[in-house]
């Protein structure tokens, strides 16, 4: 974290460095990350739905609501997330220098953070 240790992980740079090179998205583009977001949010959506919700569904007359209710709400994350991507698209260049920026210095502090703690664990310990 303190980035004294390097580690490189094949190919990573390459998809980075053509990511960042990129200037116009298409709409293949977009399709994969739908498949994204559907691959990040279904498998719990997934489980919330046919767990319990058609139980839930199936005892109780007034549950036919619940779908729609589910429906709304798990798709209110999901078009907001995408409407602050699409934000801050128009303005990347200021937000990502200010995300690194903060970044930095806050990896930085969590491993000295963390590189106290563990100092004081092994004083506890073996003292």
């Amino acid at each position: 974290m303190l980035d004294i240790v390097k580690i490189n992980f094949p190919g990573l740079s390459k998809l980075t460095s053509k990511m960042e090179k990129r200037t116009k998205w298409g709409y293949f583009d977009a399709i994969l990350l739908g498949v994204i977001f559907a691959m990040a949010f279904c498998p719990y959506s997934g489980v919330l739905f046919f767990g319990m919700l058609v139980p839930l569904t199936i005892a109780s007359p007034s549950g036919l609501y619940l779908p729609v209710v589910f429906a709304i709400a798990t798709g209110i994350p999901v078009i907001i997330f995408a409407w602050f991507l699409a934000y801050a698209v128009s303005s990347i260049g200021n937000v990502y220098d200010k995300i690194r920026t903060f970044e930095l210095w806050f990896r930085r502090i969590v491993a000295v953070l963390f590189i106290l703690v563990g100092f004081y664990y092994i004083f506890r310990v073996f003292l």
